[in-house]
């Protein structure tokens, strides 16, 4: 038996030699996620057991990236999709990507590999688990995204953890040179903001540079021309004084939408302007660019007497 991230697990024949009995694995304490592998249940997040079963069958010479290496180091928001509500029930998240030899290959429909040629300091162990590091972790996810977009948002969630800097990043692109979709990380890079504090966040202020709004401050907190605070913004153009506030689903509890609204009107009061978003705004991008652009200009025609000052945050 041996210990995969932190979890009791092993082969059947050797799960047995170490003393687990064949009807203890048949029970509710043991699952068995690959034909004679069998680990304990004693692992309640969902998606790092889904990453722990791929960790147990990968290759030998397999290392994990992508999102499943980023949520071990303790980057929540990349989940792989598999945190979504009706995944548990079969509906399928992204593969987890395990980094093989250019000499290997695996068939597996769970796993996405990647064949490249690691350097020994890109590898870190995390939990007994194999793992690119951050700077690797972020080369691979930001020139292998979908689109521009869902770069910036990876990497922006890098960053703010504190995986990796822009320039580290900047510096092992430029060493790795040639390499598929480096093209797209160039791109990113310029837009990541380490003090974006969720993907939706970034999602947000991409679509505000859309509407033409580009100096884009993240998170600021507000204060009254007394230096009384007044709450901390999730985007500020500094220039009009306009104001977007994401509001997730914790928004929705009573307590919070009260302390919510109380923010609201002291930045109000100053001259703020605030634009909610939600969920539901951020389905339909074209719509909630149009009504930026038409908040912003509102802002320049008939701005408000500024009654405000920020402070700016290092990233």
């Amino acid at each position: 038996m041996r210990r995969v991230g932190a979890v009791s697990a092993g082969w059947r024949r050797d799960l047995l030699a170490a003393g687990i009995t064949r009807a203890q694995l048949q029970s509710a304490d043991w699952v068995s996620p690959h034909f004679g592998y069998h680990r304990s249940t004693g692992l309640r997040d969902e998606v790092r057991q889904r990453i722990v079963d791929v960790a147990a069958v990968m290759p030998p010479e397999g290392v994990l990236g992508g999102w499943a290496s980023a949520y071990l180091q303790g980057v929540a928001f990349l989940d792989g999709g598999w945190a979504a509500p009706g995944t548990a029930s079969g509906l399928r998240g992204e593969p987890v990507l395990v980094v093989l030899p250019p000499d290997r290959r695996t068939g597996r429909s769970d796993i996405s590999s990647l064949r490249a040629a690691l350097d020994p300091a890109d590898v870190v162990e995390v939990g007994g688990i194999r793992c690119t590091n951050g700077v690797r972790t972020a080369f691979d996810m930001l020139r292998l995204a979908p689109d521009l977009t869902e770069a910036v948002v990876g990497g922006d969630c890098l960053l703010h953890a504190g995986l990796t800097t822009a320039p580290g990043l900047a510096r092992y692109a430029d060493s790795h040179q040639g390499r598929r979709g480096v093209r797209q990380l160039r791109a990113a890079l310029p837009l990541l903001e380490g003090l974006a504090a969720s993907p939706p966040e970034s999602r947000l202020r991409l679509l505000c540079h859309q509407a033409g709004l580009q100096n884009i401050l993240v998170n600021v907190p507000v204060y009254d021309l007394d230096g009384t605070f007044l709450g901390i913004v999730d985007l500020l153009e500094d220039s009009t004084g306009l104001s977007l506030e994401y509001d997730g689903e914790y928004h929705r509890e009573l307590g919070q939408q009260t302390r919510d609204n109380h923010r609201e009107e002291r930045l109000e009061r100053v001259g703020l302007t605030m634009l909610r978003v939600t969920a539901l705004d951020m389905q339909e991008p074209g719509s909630l660019v149009r009504r930026i652009r038409q908040a912003h200009q509102a802002c320049r025609s008939d701005p408000a007497p500024r009654q405000w000052v920020h402070q700016l945050r290092a990233a």
